[in-house]
């Protein structure tokens, strides 16, 4: 077995080389759904064994070329980000990281400024794009949103470079964990699904449910929650689906309550096998139907092009995509990629 192959085979967050759990004093309440008496229910069952058995079964990841790595990155407009938006922008930094900017307000969802999605370098594949912006291009963050624990959504370095600068969104579950990183209590929300945060007079955030795990260590699995984020700043209405598998009921609720959502982020890859991966991410298909459910006027793909986490060739994520589009006779504008580094304008939000 290759160094590489035995490298990947310990991504999946499985590994217990953090030596903190991540949920602590959590109140978990059976009469809510999704609770449990210590932990929160998921609609995945699958288990490391499981992981083990898909990673021998497929063998090695699809190799990836360099030249079509360069087709899907562009220089960050440093200057534009870093001047007032007076309309709504958002640039992709890579994986699921996304700054998002209006009226004063600077976001980021699940921000990874770090070369490997892991406890430590080598149990983790390195990152095939680098980050857009590095830390010390970033304009001042005002919030940060984090989905759940996974080491490619949550990581340490990445937290402590952005510190108490910031207010930190969590999960039910996650505070004890940045407390443990000395992120001051003030700055951090815990919020349960459906429950919502009063930011500033003009900005509102709402936890909102998806279809996902989490495990950091061996003995946290599904003791912190997961989710996805809706902001509304002034009249701009955005989203961040996380990581997520479909439920069709989960979101159309969504769009019911919220929508429609001005820009959503929407994840398209690291589905393969489908077998293995089906519930628990999103294939370019599905993502369009989440467009759809939440009743996006305009989303982002995000989380593919960064880390090779499973096994669908490099470019397929958004060439599938364009294909699903027309398939369903949905303008390609409304769902079209951007690349690693580029800024998105929304010029009109009456459309």
């Amino acid at each position: 077995m290759s160094s590489l192959k035995l490298k990947n085979y310990f991504v999946a967050g499985t590994v217990a080389l953090a030596a903190f759990s991540c949920s602590g004093n959590v109140h978990y309440d059976p009469d809510k759904d999704h609770h449990l008496k210590n932990g929160f229910k998921t609609k995945t069952d699958t288990s490391f064994t499981d992981w083990l058995f898909m990673r021998f079964k497929e063998g090695d990841y699809p190799s990836i070329d360099p030249e079509q790595v360069q087709t899907i990155i562009a220089e960050a407009d440093i200057k534009t980000i870093n001047s007032p938006a007076n309309v709504p922008r958002a640039t992709w930094v890579g994986h699921a990281t996304v700054l998002v900017q209006y009226k004063g307000i600077n976001y980021l969802t699940d921000p990874h400024l770090t070369e490997y999605p892991g406890p430590l370098k080598m149990f983790a594949p390195e990152r095939i794009t680098s980050p857009a912006l590095s830390f010390e291009e970033l304009p001042k963050v005002d919030f940060v949103l984090i989905s759940h624990n996974h080491y490619d959504h949550l990581d340490l370095p990445t937290v402590e470079m952005l510190g108490n600068s910031v207010v930190w969104y969590v999960p039910l579950g996650l505070k004890s964990w940045f407390l443990d990183q000395d992120i001051a209590a003030e700055k951090i929300v815990e919020l349960d699904w459906w429950e919502t945060d009063i930011f500033s007079e003009n900005v509102s955030i709402t936890f909102t449910p998806n279809v996902h795990w989490s495990k950091r260590t061996l003995w946290d699995q599904n003791q912190s929650l997961w989710g996805s984020w809706s902001v509304q700043i002034g009249d701009f209405n955005s989203w961040f689906a996380g990581d997520t598998g479909y439920d069709e009921q989960l979101f159309k609720e969504i769009g019911k309550k919220l929508g429609p959502i001005d820009l959503a982020m929407i994840p398209i890859g690291t589905y393969g096998p489908r077998y293995f991966m089906l519930p628990m991410h999103v294939d370019p298909d599905q993502a369009v139907l989440i467009h759809k459910d939440i009743r996006s006027k305009k989303s982002i793909p995000v989380h593919w092009g960064t880390f090779q986490l499973s096994y669908e060739p490099f470019l397929e994520p958004p060439q599938l995509l364009a294909q699903v589009l027309k398939q369903k006779g949905i303008i390609e504008d409304q769902f079209s990629p951007v690349k690693i580094g580029e800024t998105l304008e929304i010029t009109d939000l009456s459309q």
